[in-house]
């Protein structure tokens, strides 16, 4: 029998050097990219927390429809105190609390359009 033991997302950018910034910004270590091995910067993985978030470039007319970003939700312990972290880095918190499926959560969206949301489960 398997165990899935990680799964990492890829999102889209049509600049991945601006992407690479706002995961930086958040708290994220830029641990690869492939500046390291093609000379152009087209992938990159964001580490933070035992997590990785991969970014891969896309041409614009590949890249989803603002209306239909990608969407990614990521699990906390301390969903306020990670709140506090981002307010004092200047970002504009999304929150709702009590959600009909027991969670609070916060989000906003990443330069390339990316959907990013936090949140921590109240079961």
């Amino acid at each position: 029998m398997s165990n899935f033991k990680n799964i990492s997302p890829v999102l889209p950018a049509n600049n991945v050097e601006v992407e690479i910034e706002f995961f930086e910004k958040l708290g994220f270590t830029n641990v690869y990219d492939s500046l390291n091995y093609s000379g152009k910067l087209d992938y990159a993985v964001m580490h933070r927390d035992g997590q990785n978030i991969h970014i891969q470039f896309q041409y614009g007319k590949d890249m989803p429809p603002r209306n239909a970003t990608q969407q990614i939700k990521i699990w906390v312990e301390d969903l306020d105190a990670l709140q506090t972290e981002f307010e004092e880095k200047g970002f504009e918190i999304k929150r709702r609390d009590n959600t009909p499926w027991g969670t609070n959560e916060f989000g906003f969206y990443s330069p390339n359009h990316n959907a990013i949301i936090f949140v921590h489960d109240l079961c």
